[in-house]
């Protein structure tokens, strides 16, 4: 098992809990920060149309967000930048549009056995990667997920992280990164998740290690002094995921209602 950004240093499957109560920890700290800005950017990109189309969010995801690092505090009176986005025309929904059956396909043909709980983890016979913040994107708390993809995928994810963050950049804007909500499911989470979520599936291309989500309604502000646009942070996003998926890279379904991008490795 190997750490793709090994910026943190933490290694081990009980890691993923350590993780989770330390990003508890700090989900506070993130919110105050984000309080000031949340306003001004709720008016500049993902609305509440449930189209889902490139210029709106549906109304039944969550509030979006830009999430200022912590121990960050944003500008009074923050300009919210516009940058210029080259998406193809069309509904994001209607672009990004491979089934299940598709990913699932890709997912068990590139990815490992399902596993049934944490400790059938440790009978793996393919390598994993250790998912965990780094430059490139950082990590939502998760509690049905474990932080952890097959090499493919975890390289996959990297390469769309790191695209977006330069891509922000030379179009004139500062830090961002990408928030990832979702990575591999075991067959216990899988069977939770159903009870509380009706758009689940039991036939989860997650519990492969091949897949995962991106948030398109919530993004990392590294540095507060230049805030973008919700509207263009996702539209540059949408490029990034379209340009992998034309390369064959990827399988990818837009989401309205989880507010992602689903996204399997091939």
């Amino acid at each position: 098992m190997r750490d793709l950004c090994p910026q943190r240093g933490i290694t081990g499957i009980q890691a993923h809990y350590a993780y989770n109560k330390k990003e508890e920890m700090q989900k506070t700290i993130m919110a105050v920060a984000a309080a000031a800005l949340m306003w001004a950017a709720a008016s500049c990109g993902g609305g509440s149309d449930e189209s889902g189309s490139a210029q709106t969010a549906p109304a039944a995801a969550p509030q979006p967000q830009v999430v200022i690092d912590p121990g960050k505090a944003p500008e009074a009176n923050a300009k919210v930048h516009s940058l210029p986005t080259h998406i193809v025309p069309g509904r994001l929904r209607d672009i990004f549009t491979d089934s299940n059956y598709l990913q699932l396909r890709a997912a068990k043909a590139n990815g490992f056995d399902p596993i049934v709980d944490l400790r059938s983890a440790y009978n793996l016979k393919r390598p994993i990667v250790k998912i965990h913040n780094c430059d490139a994107y950082a990590l939502d708390p998760m509690q049905h997920s474990l932080p952890y993809l097959v090499p493919k995928a975890a390289e996959l994810l990297h390469t769309i992280g790191k695209a977006f963050s330069d891509t922000i950049k030379a179009r004139g804007g500062k830090a961002y990164r990408i928030r990832v909500t979702s990575l591999t499911r075991t067959d216990y989470s899988v069977s939770k998740l159903l009870k509380r979520n009706r758009n689940a599936t039991s036939q989860s291309c997650h519990r492969y290690g091949t897949t995962f989500d991106i948030s398109w309604i919530k993004f990392d502000c590294l540095d507060p002094s230049f805030v973008v646009s919700l509207e263009d942070l996702k539209n540059i996003l949408a490029e990034v995921v379209y340009d992998q998926r034309q390369k064959g890279k990827c399988y990818v379904m837009f989401e309205t209602k989880q507010g992602c991008f689903h996204i399997t490795a091939r």
